[in-house]
C-alpha cells in the first residue's frame, strides 16, 4: 500500500511553487532553501490549504506579515533569481 507523508505533501507544493514560473528553471538547490526555510510556515499559516494551483504561494503571500525572516529571505531569493531569467 502507498502511504504519503506530510512532509511529501509539503515538499511537492513548495517544488511546485519553486517551478511555478513555467519555462523558467530553479536552482534544485534553491529549491531545496526554499523548502527548508518554508517548511515551518507552510504548516503553520497554510496547514489547510490544498496543494497545486499556486494556493501555497498565495496562503504565504496573505500572511506575508506572518512569514518568518528565513522564509521572506527565500522567497525574495527565488524572485530575483527568476526575474534575471
Amino acid at each position: 500500500m502507498f502511504h504519503v507523508t506530510r512532509a511529501a505533501l509539503f515538499a511537492l507544493p513548495l517544488f511546485a511553487l519553486a517551478s511555478a514560473a513555467g519555462a523558467q528553471s530553479v536552482d534544485p538547490q534553491q529549491a531545496q532553501a526554499l523548502r527548508t526555510a518554508c517548511e515551518a510556515d507552510v504548516k503553520k499559516l497554510c496547514n489547510g490549504v490544498q496543494p497545486g494551483g499556486g494556493r501555497i504561494l498565495s496562503c504565504l503571500k496573505e500572511h506575508k506579515a506572518e512569514v518568518t525572516p528565513p522564509c521572506q529571505a527565500s522567497l525574495s531569493a527565488l524572485a530575483t533569481g527568476l526575474r534575471k531569467q
